[in-house]
């Protein structure tokens, strides 16, 4: 084989009060990698298509770059990669950097015979996502990969998907207001109340307790964060009026889109959904802010190669 191409779809990080642990893989959106073999020894970033300009083209400062070359260690291969990103996830908080990763690693393992399975390409995408945000977190990276609703244990380097809810619609609202996740974890508290703890963990539980049982309703409604959401609220102008839109509106439940820009909001009523993000979009215009919205289910396949020839 000369060349592999993958998809990996966006992913919403924490889904509320699941920081670091929960994420979702949503349709619609996600980072296609084309790896092709070169004569050399090196990763190099032939071009990025799409994006806002922002995304540097040196592989060791790319999340595509950075996971594909480790995966060619893990791999043993004996020469480089060219790799050309296709980026389609609009502005911050869908995990793009985990996605590139992602496409990029499967597209590397496909194109040297599929020597590593889906877990072990869980720490090359890691390391690329460190490197970039300098946080120890895997939830966009195990989401996009596996696909579904998946819980993480970052330090173990492992995750798995525990399902999907087929009823879910999921509406994201994404201003042209940029948050880096270095900025959005450093607001972070040191300390933080046990009973805040104790509610966060019984909200993440119920959640996934409520994927086990296809009960999209509860599911939403358990979208409660009293730990991060109101750390990070300030880095989003206008994102309190946002969340109550949409709740008026009639979604279920609505949080901050892993580290934020993007605000995302849950329904189990198709009929809702454009009428939530037209809501959050129309408040986001209030403050000075213009939004895309984007309506999705749960991506429940995953990273997938696309082609190899």
């Amino acid at each position: 084989m000369k060349m592999a191409k993958a998809f990996a779809p966006a992913s919403i990080g924490n889904i509320g009060p699941g920081f670091d642990v929960l994420g979702m893989a949503i349709t619609g959106l996600g980072d296609t990698v084309t790896a092709e073999k070169s004569r050399g020894r090196d990763v190099v970033i032939r071009e990025i298509k799409g994006g806002d300009g922002t995304i540097p083209l040196e592989a060791d400062r790319n999340t595509a770059g950075i996971a594909a070359r480790e995966v060619l260690k893990l791999v043993k291969a004996r020469q480089g990669v060219d790799l050309t990103i296709q980026k389609n996830i609009p502005g911050t908080g869908l995990g793009g950097s985990a996605a590139s990763a992602v496409a990029a690693a499967v597209a590397v393992n496909a194109l040297f015979g599929n020597k590593l399975d889906r877990d072990e390409l869980i720490p090359p995408c890691a390391a690329a996502e460190h490197s970039i945000s300098g946080g120890n977190f895997i939830d966009n990276v195990a989401a996009s990969l596996f696909g579904g609703i998946i819980v993480s244990h970052a330090a173990q380097r492992r995750a798995f998907s525990i399902g999907t809810l087929p009823d879910l619609i999921v509406v994201v609202v994404t201003p042209y207001h940029s948050v880096l996740t270095k900025i959005s974890r450093a607001v972070l508290p040191d300390k933080v109340p046990l009973s805040l703890v104790v509610s966060n963990m019984a909200f993440t539980v119920t959640m996934v307790a409520a994927v086990a049982q296809k009960d999209a309703r509860r599911f939403g409604l358990a979208i409660q964060d009293a730990i991060v959401e109101p750390a990070r609220a300030h880095l989003i102008p206008g994102f309190y009026d946002v969340k109550a839109a949409a709740l008026k509106a009639g979604a279920l439940g609505a949080s901050i889109s892993g580290a934020g820009a993007s605000v995302f909001a849950v329904t189990d009523r198709k009929s809702h959904a454009k009428k939530i993000g037209l809501a959050m979009q129309k408040i986001f215009q209030q403050h000075g802010i213009s939004s895309v919205i984007t309506i999705s289910r749960v991506d429940k396949r995953g990273a997938r190669v696309l082609r190899v020839r």
